[in-house]
């Protein structure tokens, strides 16, 4: 067959395919214009752009693109009329044509819909009569241009689409007297000829012999044509024909089963999207010569069925021999009765019997070959004890998956939810199936939005996609709702951010014709049945998504989760929440045994567990177990292992913003020690915000005096000290000091730390002289009450150190300095933050005395130091590094400078003209400007 597509210049072009391996196409139906339609050869001259049939080739190839399709076909002109042989071969092809279409887009000349009507499928008064009256509905050839497609549109002369063969069935069914059944995809051999033969009674055609031919799809039989034969000569070869392919056919009547004969609901034509997984079945399972099965897998909702129906339409319209069964196996009730109906429709011989064993009949029918190719689809193979288990009273029976049957001219596809039941079906031959891109969702909203004038807020549009997660049932769920309540998008999306209103929305029930009667289509009501599924299965499995719906869902580290009896039992229940969909693995550069594995959960998957654990009174339980978890694995800060702890800040963030769930007093602990976290790491920015979180609920739990409250006021004050905040800081100090004094007397360790505090922000102040005062009362009373080696001594030592180094008073600061180092050294070891402070502070000291070589080598070590044991962007290594810089510069400087004064002893400096000291050159490279003339 010619296909047509658009080129490069703008016109159309047409490409040759041989029938079975056209690409995915549109169809045109409509009635001709004697003398407008633009015909094959005028199209590949170039000619005919004048006629009103190049508009509607133009409008089709419009309308076949918004529908993501390159090619489409129009009768007019994808035909060599001129050649018979051809023309011939066309007319008996025809009824298959249509058939295989993606999309039938009829346009009818004699209906207009005025401009000003935006919506016309709403506003059906205005172009109603005109569409019972059209000429379309007369002709003959348009009989199986409206049964054949899977998908049939109606637009007006003007552009405006009316609707489509389901919703304008009823209006139809009236004009042509065409059962509704047979509207809706129901296969035309249930009907009889003589009622078939009714339908084109009064149609008619412009060739009297055409009022036959135009029937040979309908009847699913071939003739030659005989042009000038007569219709009644023509209508005699067509009974023939007819009576030929019912004598004594007994099984081979299943060759004239429909295209949609076995199959439960009608072709979805609204599906979109998905087109790389159709065509990766249909090349994996319809173009293998041996029998191959396949399973699809994924989140409940995320459209398995759906993708299963539309490639077995496919499958009927490319391959019209093939024989298509649907089986569900929700349960072996659903499963038998499937079998049953096959039975039946194949004719095999005592499938009525009363002790029949359908399974085995139907089996072994189908792997005979002698039905031909075919294709099974076993719908909802989610429970593995369906096909995968015998009956209770029965532990020797047979399984139902022995009873699937195996042929070189058949495949079958399952669909399932979890990745495990998938595997246990066909093992490595399976297909994930993910949530939609941001295009096909969008697309899919905009087919089940009934007034487009709701899309028209594409930001509204953006946001509730993002929502919904992309995903296909919850978006038609929502469309659902927004068509019956007549509400716009942002509306929908505001409903959102009421308390409460997700798990209503989302357990919204709403009909839909390509889902089971007896299965709820609700995003919930989906989801609980998988949370059954998986308390059943998997009891560490529920534990851990119950436990991962209290936590941040988004890079969740394996060593979070509570603890199994064992490794493998956590990795199974995890390998139960990925086959599930409900949790992904975040994929790692390199993959090592031993590395942290990391995953997200599904925002809607959290969203629903939420709510089932609040209707289940099981949510404070588990976000309170959350909150216990994190408290022991989160540190009061430091640097030990903090390459582990820093992947569980964002979850301890999360579970304390629980408010109302979690106990207030959990949620300050928990934020204290993020706090003192953040500022660890040196983010003291998100510290302050953290510490001020905290105060308030210290203040507003306890009281302004508590001890736990005094502790949140001095970690407060001390992150704004080390952001340059020191007024605030110094205010909060006194408050805090004046505090503890007063609670807990001037000798406690916690008034001790407050005073330390208040001295180093007065330091930073430069109020060197209260800082030294404070400084030395401080250091008294540590040695007094804690000890001269213990760590607070030892930092209020340094603390003095570090005023009298401001102060000028460099013999004294050094001699602490040194002694500081020294105990620090034995105390807490060479590596500890503290003996590093030590070292960069002494280091510091000696370069501001011009002691540059132990500076530089006090500078190096530290610096080393801090780069393993913080981090190369932590704030302390980057001061250290400039200051190690500075006093390497200096030092050059220095060194130059002496050279110089060696070399040129002139007093003035002067360097002579021509001379091209090294040390001098050294000197310009440090930013010192030296000419040949210059004075240093």
């Amino acid at each position: 067959m010619r296909l047509l597509k658009r080129s490069l210049r703008g016109d159309f072009e047409l490409v040759f395919f041989n029938d079975g391996d056209a690409p995915p196409y549109a169809i045109l139906s409509h009635t001709w214009t004697e003398g407008q339609e633009v015909t094959y050869n005028e199209l590949v001259a170039g000619t005919g752009k004048d006629k009103i049939g190049y508009a509607k080739i133009r409008s089709c190839s419009e309308r076949a693109a918004a529908d993501g399709l390159e090619y489409f076909w129009v009768d007019t002109c994808c035909i060599d009329k001129s050649s018979s042989n051809e023309l011939s071969t066309a007319i008996n092809s025809m009824f298959r044509w249509y058939q295989r279409a993606s999309r039938c887009y009829v346009y009818l000349s004699d209906v207009f819909v005025p401009e000003e009507v935006t919506d016309a499928e709403a506003f059906r008064i205005t172009w109603g009569e005109a569409f019972r009256r059209s000429r379309w509905f007369t002709r003959g050839w348009t009989l199986q241009e409206l049964l054949a497609p899977a998908s049939v549109e109606f637009f007006s002369k003007n552009g405006k689409r009316l609707g489509s063969r389901i919703s304008l069935v009823r209006e139809i069914h009236e004009i042509t007297k065409i059962p509704i059944g047979g509207l809706r995809g129901q296969g035309l051999t249930d009907f009889s000829v003589e009622e078939r033969m009714s339908w084109a009674a009064n149609r008619t055609t412009t060739l009297e012999e055409d009022r036959v031919y135009c029937l040979l799809g309908i009847f699913g039989v071939f003739l030659s044509l005989i042009y000038g034969e007569g219709e009644v000569h023509a209508s005699l070869r067509l009974k023939e024909e007819i009576e030929k392919r019912h004598e004594g056919l007994g099984t081979k009547r299943l060759y004239n089963l429909s295209a949609s004969s076995l199959l439960p609901f009608p072709r979805n034509e609204l599906f979109v999207g998905r087109e790389d997984q159709l065509q990766f079945l249909e090349q994996f399972l319809l173009s293998a010569t041996t029998h191959r099965r396949m399973t699809i897998y994924g989140l409940g909702g995320c459209g398995k069925s759906a993708l299963a129906l539309e490639f077995a339409y496919r499958a009927l319209a490319r391959h019209a021999r093939r024989l298509v069964f649907w089986v569900p196996a929700i349960s072996r009730e659903s499963f038998e009765l499937a079998y049953w109906e096959i039975g039946i429709r194949l004719c095999i011989p005592g499938i009525n019997d009363d002790n029949a064993d359908i399974g085995k009949l139907v089996k072994d029918t189908l792997s005979s070959g002698s039905p031909g190719d075919w294709l099974m689809i076993v719908d909802n193979a989610d429970d593995p004890a369906v096909l995968l288990g015998t009956t209770d009273n029965d532990p020797f029976s047979a399984r139902l998956s022995d009873r699937l049957p195996h042929s070189t001219s058949g495949t079958i596809l399952f669909t399932a939810r979890s990745r495990k039941a998938a595997g246990a079906l066909t093992q490595s031959s399976v297909l994930g199936l993910s949530d939609m891109n941001q295009a096909e969702a969008g697309q899919l909203l905009a087919q089940r939005i009934t007034k487009p004038s709701l899309l028209d807020d594409e930001m509204a549009v953006a946001e509730l996609l993002e929502i919904l997660a992309y995903l296909p049932l919850a978006i038609v769920q929502a469309a659902a709702f927004i068509n019956n309540n007549d509400i716009s998008v942002s509306g929908y999306i505001s409903l959102f951010r009421h308390p409460s209103t997700e798990n209503e929305l989302f357990s919204e029930h709403f009909e839909d014709p390509s889902r089971y009667q007896e299965m709820d289509s609700t995003i919930a009501k989906t989801w609980h049945i998988s949370f059954d599924q998986i308390r059943r299965q998997d009891q560490l499995a529920a534990e851990y998504l119950s436990f991962m719906a209290c936590i941040d869902r988004i890079n969740i580290p394996q060593s979070l989760l509570p603890p199994a009896n064992s490794l493998v039992q956590q990795v199974k229940a995890l390998g139960t929440l990925i086959g599930y969909a409900f949790i992904t693995e975040r994929q790692q550069l390199v993959q090592q045994m031993d590395k942290e594995r990391f995953f997200d959960m599904h925002r809607l998957v959290r969203m629903s567990t939420v709510r089932w654990l609040e209707s289940h009174n099981e949510w404070m339980i588990w976000a309170g177990s959350a909150a216990a978890r994190l408290e022991d694995l989160v540190p009061h800060g430091g640097h030990e292992r903090k390459e582990v702890w820093t992947t569980y800040l964002s979850h301890a963030i999360y579970v304390a913003g629980l408010d109302g769930t979690v106990d207030e007093t959990a949620r300050a602990s928990l934020l204290n020690r993020v706090g003192r976290c953040q500022a660890s790491l040196g983010q003291y920015s998100a510290a302050e915000a953290t510490y001020r979180q905290v105060l308030l609920m210290t203040e507003k739990v306890l009281d302004s005096e508590h001890p736990g409250t005094l502790t949140s006021m001095n970690n407060l004050a001390l992150v704004l000290d080390n952001q340059g905040k020191y007024e605030e800081a110094e205010s909060m100090n006194r408050q805090t000091l004046a505090r503890t004094e007063k609670v807990l007397g001037p000798e406690h360790p916690s008034t001790l730390t407050s005073m330390n505090n208040l001295a180093l922000v007065l330091d930073n102040q430069g109020k060197y002289e209260e800082a030294e005062s404070m400084n030395r009362q401080t250091l008294t009373q540590r040695e007094k009450v804690l000890g001269p080696e213990h760590p607070s001594t030892l930092t209020s030592m340094s603390n003095l150190a570090g005023v009298l180094d401001s102060q000028g008073k460099y013999e004294e600061a050094e001699s602490m300095n040194r002694q500081t180092l020294a105990r620090t050294e034995k105390v807490l070891g060479p590596e500890h933050p503290d003996t590093l402070t030590s070292v960069y502070c002494l280091a510091h000291l000696l370069a501001n005395q011009h002691c540059y070589s132990e500076s530089l080598a006090l500078y190096e070590r530290a610096s080393a130091a801090y780069y393993t044991v913080l981090r190369k962007d932590h704030p302390t290594t980057r001061a250290c590094r400039q200051h190690y810089s500075s006093a390497k510069i200096y030092a050059t400087e220095k060194q130059v400078r002496s050279a110089l004064s060696t070399e040129v002893p002139d007093s003035s400096m002067r360097i002579p003209p021509g001379k091209t000291s090294k040390l001098a050159r050294g000197l310009v490279k440090l930013g010192i400007n030296i000419s040949k003339d210059s004075t240093i």
